[in-house]
């Protein structure tokens, strides 16, 4: 072998078609612990590792034999000590002396191998920290939830007259733990919902659904809410409009918009329902007549833990911040978005694009 080959900087070899080491340099046996004598009339696989041994046999030699060359990729050689040692293969598959050989050039790539594997324990770490913060969420949000429940039920007696008629003020007094149950109890759900869709647990069973019977199964559950706000309520939808979706995360999602609609809007406001569909997709807004969004935090609102600016509404109904992050998690898993759209003073309009489904008689 000439000098100035044996010698590169990076390492060299000759096979022939049967995976025979014709020539080697002396720069990849030194890397791999051994001497070229050692190494010549091996067979390449004895150079690589177990997993590389795969590859070469089931893609790289017969996409070599194919296409007459490979570039940059990526093998692991297994040394004469037993270590692994990465390169990146570049190789020409050529006759030369009445036969084809294949000749190899190989780059270690040692510093990309350590960062790419510090990558991966990074990864990996993150990913063990969001499972615990998953779980730790779960189980504290269950703990949390069945001793509100036990409040929120004894309340519900002591306001039935169960232990006696309640004057003007312990009346008053119930019904404020109560409404402060119910929210404190909303929120915990809301840790509940984000947890699982963090940890990838929430499952979505997708058919076709009845957008105008979604709408109104929301003004049913809040019609209430809605009428002690003050607000009113215009709804406008065809009955033929069809979304493919799962029938609870749609209706949590409209019930999270209407909800967020009726927290931020001052008493005599309006909220109006509508849905339309094209060709391919349906849009269903959700448009209040509340204070608005600034530009710069249309985006942010649907950040977890994110909340706008507390005077902006009253205490008892602010959450933690998490009602637009599950709807925007919800419409997506259902192959949906959900944006909004704003302006300071005069209300905002939240919009839920979904595939559109064909019409179920009934």
């Amino acid at each position: 072998m000439e000098p100035l080959l044996d010698q590169a900087p990076c390492g060299f070899v000759s096979l022939g078609d049967d995976g025979t080491i014709l020539e080697i340099n002396t720069t990849l046996a030194t890397q791999l612990g051994a001497t070229r004598i050692e190494l010549l009339g091996w067979h390449v696989q004895k150079l690589l590792s177990p997993g590389a041994r795969v590859f070469y046999q089931t893609h790289l030699f017969p996409l070599l034999k194919m296409k007459g060359r490979v570039e940059e990729i990526y093998l692991t050689l297994r040394a004469k000590d037993g270590t692994d040692v990465p390169m990146l293969m570049h190789a020409l598959r050529r006759e030369r002396n009445g036969a084809f050989v294949s000749d190899c050039v190989f780059v270690r790539m040692q510093q990309r191998f350590q960062y790419e594997s510090e990558l991966l324990e990074a990864r990996r770490a993150a990913d063990r920290a969001n499972a615990a913060k998953a779980k730790f969420l779960s189980m504290m949000s269950h703990d949390l939830r069945n001793p509100l429940t036990s409040i929120s039920g004894n309340a519900a007696l002591l306001a039935g007259g169960m232990h006696g008629p309640l004057n003007e003020a312990q009346a008053d007094a119930i019904a404020r733990i109560r409404e402060a149950c119910t929210t404190q109890l909303r929120m915990i759900n809301d840790i509940l919902s984000f947890a699982k869709l963090e940890s990838g647990h929430v499952e979505v069973a997708v058919k076709p659904v009845r957008v105008a019977e979604a709408i109104a199964q929301t003004e049913r559950l809040l019609r209430e809410r809605i009428a002690e706000a003050g607000h009113a309520l215009a709804v406008d939808c065809a009955e033929d409009v069809f979304v493919h979706a799962d029938p609870d995360r749609f209706q949590q999602v409209l019930l999270n918009l209407v909800t967020n609609a009726i927290k931020f809007m001052p008493p005599g406001g309006t909220i109006a329902i509508l849905g339309e569909r094209d060709e391919s997709n349906v849009r269903i807004h959700v448009r209040d007549s509340g204070v608005g969004i600034p530009r710069e935090q249309l985006e942010t609102v649907f950040e977890p833990f994110v909340q706008l600016d507390p005077e902006r509404t009253e205490s008892t109904q602010r959450g933690v911040g998490l009602g637009l992050a599950i709807a925007r998690e919800l419409a997506r898993a259902m192959d949906g978005e959900l944006t909004a759209e704003s302006v300071v003073g005069q209300g905002s309009v939240f919009t839920i694009s979904l595939p559109a489904a064909v019409p179920v008689p009934g």
